[in-house]
């Protein structure tokens, strides 16, 4: 059997000349830009979310930092003497490792303004003084070991025993 398609296809034909074109392209590039702008919109609010969370958790944490009161960093104290502020000498065994036979004396730390120095036995009977330095935000570090410094060096205004004249 033949099927007689002629007529069919000049029928389609005239059809699409009167029919036109339809416009696919005009309105895929339409959806994309109103998906550019819905994304653009999108972005820029989270980074506007995220810039004040960050913005409000830093403006909490510094309100209850200035509320509490700060504890003093170092009350001058005489020689011998515990004050308070001034790191007892297992604090200061927690910030260094002495080596092997090495401890620190029993007697108590000396603490001048913002400095304190405890005294180390070593296994030969000699001993050695341990110098710790204490600054806001970041407490009590160990500075230096030796028998002495100068105390125009160390900016302290008071006397030490640990300064050498």
């Amino acid at each position: 059997m033949t099927d007689n398609l002629g007529p069919l296809r000049q029928a389609m034909a005239d059809l699409s000349e009167h029919g036109g074109t339809a416009d696919m392209y005009e309105r895929a590039l339409r959806t994309s830009r109103q998906a550019q702008r819905r994304m653009a919109v999108t972005t820029g609010a989270a980074a506007v979310a995220v810039v004040f969370a960050i913005g409000a958790t830093v403006a909490v944490a510094a309100n209850r930092r200035s509320d509490t009161p700060s504890p003093p960093a170092s009350a001058p104290t005489s020689a011998g003497s515990q004050g308070l502020g001034c790191p007892s000498t297992q604090t200061l065994g927690n910030l260094v490792e002495l080596p092997e036979g090495w401890s620190f004396a029993p007697r108590d730390v000396e603490c001048v303004e913002t400095w304190a120095a405890a005294d180390v036995q070593r296994s030969d009977a000699s001993s050695v003084i341990y110098l710790f330095h204490h600054t806001a935000g970041t407490g009590w570090r160990y500075h230096d070991q030796g028998n002495g410094w100068d105390c125009t060096d160390l900016d302290l205004t008071e006397p030490a025993t640990f300064c050498t004249p």
